[in-house]
């Protein structure tokens, strides 16, 4: 499992802090770097924040998995990005983004991509990404 720091604009670690985790796992609930087009896999990703600010934030989190396919092309996933509400009182968020057929046969990397919009609408300033292994899919 990839790890990845959140960064956070404005207020100290003490204040507000947090990791994110991200990987590529197969129809079978394993964690893998190889799979197929038309499988089941998914990226999923777990993050917390913590820190005295965590019952103050409100807004909602922005994930979408970035593929980079090695000698050409950038695609991101899905599309919008799954969108979460802050929970106050609790630092702790999963999410599976299934990629059953969005890339095709190839090598890529792979990054989480994390990021926040505050209450108003406006982007907020706490995210983070985390770069997963390379990832071959075949057919």
């Amino acid at each position: 499992m990839a790890t990845g720091e959140f960064q956070v604009m404005k207020v100290s670690a003490e204040q507000l802090n947090g990791v994110l985790h991200g990987q590529v796992v197969d129809p079978g609930a394993q964690p893998t770097n190889v799979v197929r087009c038309g499988e089941g896999w998914t990226v999923d990703v777990s993050w917390e924040v913590a820190g005295e600010l965590v019952d103050w934030l409100a807004g909602r989190w922005h994930l979408e998995i970035i593929a980079d396919l090695l000698g050409g092309g950038e695609t991101r996933h899905p599309a919008p990005p799954v969108e979460m509400t802050f929970t106050p009182g609790s630092g702790r968020y999963t999410a599976s983004v299934p990629m059953r057929g969005q890339l095709g046969p190839g090598t890529y990397d792979l990054v989480v991509n994390l990021t926040t919009t505050t209450a108003a609408g406006s982007a907020g300033a706490l995210g983070g990404f985390v770069v997963i292994s390379k990832i071959s899919v075949k057919e």
